[in-house]
């Protein structure tokens, strides 16, 4: 199966935080969970099972993951565009995925303290597939029921990473799910939009609530509505 291996976004159980003595705090988690199979159904990517190889970080971790960028919204919100909100302390994997430790800057808005404190917002991460394994065909079983295709991401290039506006999973177990749709332009991806057209009548209008599941008011550029329109342009399901 051909798809996308640069510039994917995937949603992860949400930062946990702790405070030191001297009032600094510190975001500590799994931005990847090894081995742990999720439905990945998207316009951008196609519809794929995937999962995580045990050893896809280590590579990166350790030649640049004191370097990566932690950002609000993956650096796309208007409130915080581009800034850098924490600095990796640890980065690392262990036996269950990819770990990090990183400090909180000070002076950044009081809003985002808050909502970190109270757990009220999720978390993703941006990779590179380097190296990746397809079945194509492969057999139903519990946790791909319909034989879909499935990736296993051998390799893994992971610059950046950070909270996100939408709501934490209430199951701090839940798998990966992708946010690629929300941070690719389609419009500039010929060729890339989902082999199944989505539903019109599911384009939903974007919500006003800035952590609404459907398109955050903090992000600057297409909403999902937008997003989908302009992929069904490109394959010619609507006419211009």
């Amino acid at each position: 199966m051909d798809a996308p291996t640069t510039d994917l976004f995937r949603s992860t159980p949400p930062m946990e935080m702790r405070a030191a003595d001297d009032g600094r705090m510190t975001l500590f988690g799994h931005f990847s969970v090894f081995n742990r199979w999720t439905e990945i159904d998207s316009v951008y990517e196609g519809r794929f099972m995937e999962r995580v190889a045990p050893g896809a970080f280590a590579k990166t971790l350790k030649e640049s993951g004191a370097r990566a960028k932690i950002m609000w919204n993956h650096g796309k919100s208007d409130l915080l565009r581009d800034v850098l909100i924490a600095k990796p302390q640890v980065a690392r994997e262990d036996d269950r995925g990819g770990y990090y430790e990183a400090e909180l800057f000070r002076g950044l808005p009081e809003w985002l303290y808050e909502g970190l404190r109270e757990g009220v917002y999720g978390a993703s991460f941006r990779f590179r597939a380097i190296r990746e394994e397809w079945v194509d065909s492969p057999k139903r079983s519990e946790e791909n029921p319909e034989g879909i295709p499935e990736r296993t991401v051998v390799e893994a290039q992971v610059p950046e990473w950070g909270p996100v506006s939408w709501p934490a999973y209430a199951d701090a177990t839940a798998g990966v799910r992708s946010l690629s749709d929300r941070f690719v332009d389609l419009s500039t991806l010929p060729g890339r939009a989902a082999p199944v057209a989505p539903d019109l009548d599911s384009a939903a209008t974007p919500s006003i609530t800035p952590d609404a599941d459907d398109s955050a008011s903090h992000l600057e550029g297409p909403s999902a509505r937008e997003r989908r329109m302009r992929a069904l342009h490109l394959r010619g399901v609507i006419l211009q």
